[in-house]
């Protein structure tokens, strides 16, 4: 095991630091670029206030904004190749083939009204390139996306992606999770700007407990990339990775305050604001608080305030240093659980899922509830050294503080469902995780882009309950882990084909407060992981054939490492300090059609991913640590989930854009023999449509959830396990907005919708979610 008897922090970092340095000091300085242009619409019209991005393939990324005549220019830039994205509101987007610049530039746009747009990703490769380029399955929700459709949490707007299914088991703020292609909510990685967001102190260390209190507050877009990313982004990145890229201020400032409101006591209020740092630089912020007075049985109260803010400067043409903030502090009053009836236990095949005869729904629970609050920082030294070498070093903290509590008390009304009255416990578990990533980037010729990085990450878990559960309470355990990995772009054929290769080894390192002395000098093995990906594109037809496999994995939490608890008055351990980290393998393969001059796009993607080793709790005869255990967390092999996805993007006319979806999952879960997976459906198809016409934005987008099996526990899961089987669910959303232009600075938006608009009633593994909500409000923009 290299990490801990080679490699520590300082001498790594030491050593990086200096192979950096002594390579930049042998490369030629860099030379000030200045690009200008101008932006128009199809008639030549000039269009003010466009966003202007010039993305390096370093990294840098300078931003501006146009001015009334629509010009732009941006100062400072250092040679290397380009990507020119260029956004205005009521426009698609315009994105040039990758630039290089050597000198001053001239770049002009035309803005269509019309058409698919033609986005620039970050996520699928770690550097910026054209979605139409891309091997890899990737989706982009832009800011304008998730505006008009007004989705709270961000959760609700992943509905619509290919391959996404989003359960919320209740009303807003009861707990959410996502799967991708079928596969678990720990297989999903959340990054913020690239880095990896997780929770320490959740029972696997992923983002499961944070995506719930997801708001969409100072987002610029967000890339979803399904299939496996551990390569690049590590931990958890098996099913797929949703990035959360911030907003870049530029130019004069912009300020944005706003209210609405609406059924189950509904509030939502919001200020935020974004403007240019001089020539060099940039900042942007937002502010939400959203909250929830009465909830879908009157009493699942939620309140939650997010903020968040970047700033980004630029020392010199090829130096820059910028920083990201999110952070969230929520409250929310938690129902019981359903549990199982007696109807539920005839017969051998999962029984429907029928209210008051095969399960009771949740129901009220006057003391039962979360806190939680969550800080993310991040800041980032970005050199451009020249057009063949650039380098990034970024650090990043997330420290998240849950406490669930529940107290003595029990409604009345549902007392017979309680009768040897409620359990009182406090429950906190806090986790800290630091991380370190520097990666450098070698543009070898204009064939080939290799990339070159390390992470180093440490997490720390504190547990505490009250009455305590544990032998140990109180207590704190620590894990660090060293990453180091690699990938190669190559560009081919005038970039019709384009190859990507990559690979990532991981080390571990763990230090519990209760580890077994037989187990001090024993260290978890390492991880290998590798990516490859290829992609063609048919100029003549407009058509892209893609492929991609890789493997994914997740590295064991500390709770699954040095978990106890007291089951009949007797404390047992059943962490296993040495697990291997979970590991997957996925392949899928699809076509992209352009047709009518990009005014309709089709995509076609099969996927197959096999877990072939994962973390389970299970009983065992012999404890494999011989440390006294009769369960445990263990390695075993895992299921697996295939299936198809089908997109289309479609823009006929002008102002009107129409997607769909459907996804065809078949997913199983490994016990003795394979079975069908819980929570997964056959089925899942959406459809949005948004029309804009004069002054008025009209959205409707309807969701289509097919039916599942999950499992539901009698008497709150003290006994047996019942599988039921869920009906399908259509749900229907309908917004309209108005816009109303006061003079050049100011512009109020007038919106009024109503989710679940023909108030279907449905269940989320017997969790009552809500019917029809009506919701109101106004922004002003000045």
């Amino acid at each position: 095991m290299l990490y801990p008897t080679i490699f520590s922090k300082r001498k790594l970092f030491l050593a990086i630091s200096l192979a950096l340095f002594l390579l930049a000091g042998n490369l030629p300085a860099q030379s000030a670029i200045t690009v200008t242009g101008q932006v128009t619409d199809a008639a030549k019209a000039n269009i003010a206030g466009a966003d202007v991005r010039l993305r390096g393939r370093g990294g840098i990324v300078l931003t501006t904004r146009t001015s009334p005549d629509g010009r732009y220019s941006i100062a400072n830039i250092p040679s290397g190749d380009y990507l020119f994205e260029i956004t205005a509101k009521g426009f698609t987007a315009y994105n040039s083939a990758v630039i290089r610049l050597s000198g001053d530039y001239t770049q002009d746009a035309q803005l269509l009204v019309f058409g698919i747009n033609e986005t620039v990703t970050v996520t699928a490769n770690g550097t910026p390139q054209r979605a139409d380029e891309t091997a890899k399955a990737i989706t982009t929700l832009t800011a304008n996306d998730l505006e008009s459709s007004h989705k709270i949490p961000i959760t609700e707007a992943l509905r619509f992606t290919p391959g996404l299914r989003v359960q919320q088991q209740g009303g807003p703020g009861a707990l959410t999770s996502v799967r991708v292609r079928g596969l678990r909510t720990v297989d999903t990685a959340f990054l913020l700007d690239g880095l990896r967001v997780r929770d320490a102190g959740d029972i696997s260390g992923s983002s499961a407990s944070i995506v719930t209190d997801l708001l969409p507050t100072n987002l610029d877009r967000l890339e979803i990339l399904r299939g496996s990313g551990s390569s690049l982004y590590g931990s958890n990145a098996i099913g797929g990775v949703v990035n959360l890229l911030p907003q870049t201020g530029a130019g004069q400032p912009r300020w944005e305050i706003g209210a609405e409101g609406g059924s189950l006591g509904q509030f939502r209020g919001h200020f935020g604001g974004s403007g240019g740092i001089s020539n060099r630089g940039g900042y942007s912020f937002n502010t939400t608080r959203y909250d929830v007075r009465r909830g879908v049985d009157g009493n699942d109260e939620y309140g939650n305030t997010a903020g968040g803010g970047r700033v980004f400067y630029a020392l010199t043409p090829g130096i820059s240093l910028s920083g990201n903030f999110y952070g969230s502090a929520s409250n929310a009053r938690v129902n019981d659980s359903p549990f199982a009836l007696a109807g539920a236990f005839t017969g051998t095949q999962p029984r429907n899922a029928i209210e008051g005869r095969t399960f009771q729904p949740d129901f009220n629970n006057p003391d039962q509830g979360r806190r939680h609050r969550l800080l993310v920082a991040s800041a980032r030294f970005n050199q451009q050294v020249n057009d063949i070498f650039s380098y990034t070093v970024a650090y990043q903290r997330v420290s998240s503080r849950r406490r669930n509590y529940n107290g003595p008390l029990v409604d009345p009304r549902f007392a017979a469902f309680v009768p040897f009255g409620d359990f009182a416990f406090v429950s906190t578990n806090n986790g800290v995780t630091d991380t370190l990533d520097g990666r450098a980037n070698l543009q070898l010729g204009r064939h080939n882009l290799a990339t070159v990085g390390f992470e180093w990450e440490r997490e720390s878990l504190f547990q505490s309950s009250l009455p305590s559960f544990n032998t140990f309470n109180n207590t704190t355990d620590r894990q660090r882990t060293l990453a180091v990995f690699g990938q190669d772009q190559i560009f081919l054929l005038d970039n019709r084909l384009q190859i990507s290769l990559g690979a990532r080894g991981q080390f571990y390192r763990v230090r519990g407060a209760n580890r077994p002395g037989n187990l001090n000098n024993i260290a978890p093995n390492s991880s290998i992981t590798g990516d490859g990906s290829v992609a063609y594109f048919i100029r003549k037809t407009e058509t892209k054939l893609r492929a991609h496999a890789g493997n994914g994995f997740r590295a064991a939490s500390l709770f699954e490492r040095f978990g106890e608890g007291t089951f009949g008055g007797q404390a047992q351990r059943f962490g296993d300090p040495t697990l291997r980290a979970e590991q997957s393998i996925s392949v899928d393969g699809g076509i992209d059609q352009y047709l009518f001059t990009k005014r309709l796009q089709f995509s076609a993607t099969y996927f197959y991913t096999r877990l072939q080793r994962v973390v389970a709790f299970q009983s065992f005869s012999r404890d494999p640590l011989n440390a006294g255990r009769f369960f445990g967390y263990v390695n075993r092999p895992g299921g697996l989930s295939r299936g198809l996805e089908l997109a289309l993007d479609l823009a006929p006319w002008r102002g009107f854009n129409f997607r769909g979806s459907y996804t065809r999952t078949n997913s199983d879960r490994r016990g003795a023999i394979l079975q069908t997976e819980f929570v997964v459906p056959d089925h899942l198809a959406s459809l949005t449509a948004t029309q804009r016409w004069r002054n008025f934005t009209f959205s409707s987008d309807l969701y289509w959830n097919g039916a599942y099996i999950a499992p539901v526990f009698e008497n709150g899961g003290q006994f047996r396990q019942a599988v039921l089987k869920f009906r399908g669910y259509v749900k229907v959303d309908s917004f309209v907005n108005y816009e109303r232009p006061v003079n050049d600075r100011v512009t109020l938006t007038f919106f009024g919708g109503v989710d679940n608009l023909f108030d279907r009633t449905y269940f989320e593994n017997g969790y009552r979610a809500p019917g029809a909500t009506g919701r109101g409000g106004l922004n002003v923009r000045f």
